[in-house]
Order: structure tokens, then sequence, then C-alpha cells
């Protein structure tokens, strides 16, 4: 059987079912807890947790999408993950983004239209 979602090899009893298609477990839980970047708990618990932890280290996925932003000044979410492709999904960036947001490290901001992510 095949994930519906990324088409990786699904064992049979391994499989999820959504919306009566089979999904393996990663895809199961992307499509159950999607990243969300309006959270003001969140935001909260994040912001604080940095404010009380400054020497708090950045996961790998986290310092190359800050590295990429770094180079670039600025970077529109879709050019950001075409840049990481190879070493982070497109789900995977989405939830990132939203935690770097979340701690204060990134700002993810409208301009003209157009969605812009930089460094705060």
């Amino acid at each position: 059987m095949k994930c519906t979602k990324c088409g990786a090899a699904i064992s049979t009893g391994d499989e999820r079912e959504h919306n009566g298609e089979p999904l393996c477990e990663d895809c199961y839980i992307d499509v159950l807890s999607p990243a969300r970047f309006c959270d003001p708990w969140a935001d909260y618990a994040a912001k604080s947790h940095m404010d009380n932890n400054p020497e708090t280290v950045l996961n790998a996925n986290q310092a190359l999408i800050v590295k990429v932003i770094e180079e670039k000044g600025e970077v529109d979410p879709l050019t950001l993950m075409d840049i990481l492709r190879d070493e982070i999904s497109p789900e995977d960036g989405e939830r990132e983004c939203a935690a770097l947001n979340r701690m204060g490290k990134i700002a993810i901001e409208n301009q003209d239209g157009a969605v812009c992510i930089r460094l705060k």
C-alpha cells in the first residue's frame, strides 16, 4: 500500500486513514497538526522561554533557515523552501518558520501583497 500524500510504501497495518485515504504516519501527523502562525499562547510561551533561556540553541532545520535568511537578507517562503528542498520538507519548513517567528528570531510580513521572511 502507498501513502496517497507522499507516495511512500506503507506496511499493512501501519497505514492511517484520513478522509478515506491511506496515509503514512508522518503525513497523518502533518494533516492533523498543521503549523499555526496565529497562536497567542504559543507565542507567549516561546518568547518567555527565550527570554528566560537565552542560551537556547536552534535545532538543525531552524539553523539552516536562519542561515539562508542571513545570506539573502529577506526571502519569500517559496524561494526559501526551494533553496532548502533537499534538506527540509515544505511541511517541516513551515513548522520551523512558525517556531522561529514565535521565538522572535524571524519576522514574517506582508510587503506590498507578498509574504516576506526576514531576521528580527
